[in-house]
């Protein structure tokens, strides 16, 4: 489970990157190579782009939060691997 944990946070943050930065290295050359020739084409693509980047935000905050969560629920012995008596 501390595996899963760890790999959940991960993926998380690898998700936060790649909204952060692949995705706003589309806004700013979609936008710069496009001009205002399209403007409804534009208005759709940015539109779409927001809506993938705010997804994207999504899961990789929750997955952190699982993931952190997980490492928390092993840290204090309700994973079932904690001695204990029976």
């Amino acid at each position: 489970m501390i595996v899963g944990s760890i790999l959940a946070i991960m993926i998380g943050s690898v998700l936060l990157v790649i909204s952060y930065t692949v995705i706003s290295a589309i806004f700013v050359t979609s936008s710069a190579s496009m001009g205002t020739t399209n403007s409804s084409l534009n208005a759709s693509l940015f539109s779409n782009l927001t809506n993938i980047t705010a997804a994207l935000n999504i899961v990789g905050i929750a997955l952190i939060v699982v993931g952190i969560s997980g490492i928390i629920y092993m840290l204090i012995g309700l994973g079932g691997v904690g001695g204990g008596k029976r």
